[in-house]
């Protein structure tokens, strides 16, 4: 008799334990497309995350070199700076130079005749 009863515990155990394999199998293939969307969310997080990387790095570059040239410039203002002074300083003595002495007129004269011929070739283009 215990074997008996010993043989339907075991068919009734295996029963059971099928019913929760069939079941659990049943929710793991419910589940499965709600994995898949978290699967996808999560990689395109870090699509995201990857692309907002590169963002932050672009900008931190470009705002580096916003501040060089920044700095870049602000020397070329003031070496222009330097450099109007010197003009006008000159432009007075020049303008000024006609009252203190009168300077010789120069004739010039062209001398006439033709351009020197000349003859040369180069190795461009095969010639």
């Amino acid at each position: 008799m215990l074997g008996a009863s010993t043989a339907a515990y075991a068919v009734a155990l295996a029963a059971v334990a099928g019913v929760q394999s069939a079941d659990e199998a049943a929710l793991a293939a419910a589940r499965d497309p709600v994995a898949r969307a978290v699967e996808q969310v999560a990689a395109g997080h870090d699509q995201i995350e990857d692309r907002l990387d590169r963002g932050r790095y672009l900008y931190v570059a470009v705002a580096e070199a916003y501040a060089a040239a920044g700095g870049s410039m602000a020397t070329l203002e003031a070496q222009l700076g330097t450099l109007a002074t010197t003009v006008d300083a000159i432009d007075g003595v020049s303008r000024s130079l006609p009252s203190l002495a009168r300077l010789q007129s120069i004739a010039g004269s062209v001398a006439g005749g033709r351009a020197p011929m000349t003859h040369a070739t180069t190795g461009a283009s095969g010639g």
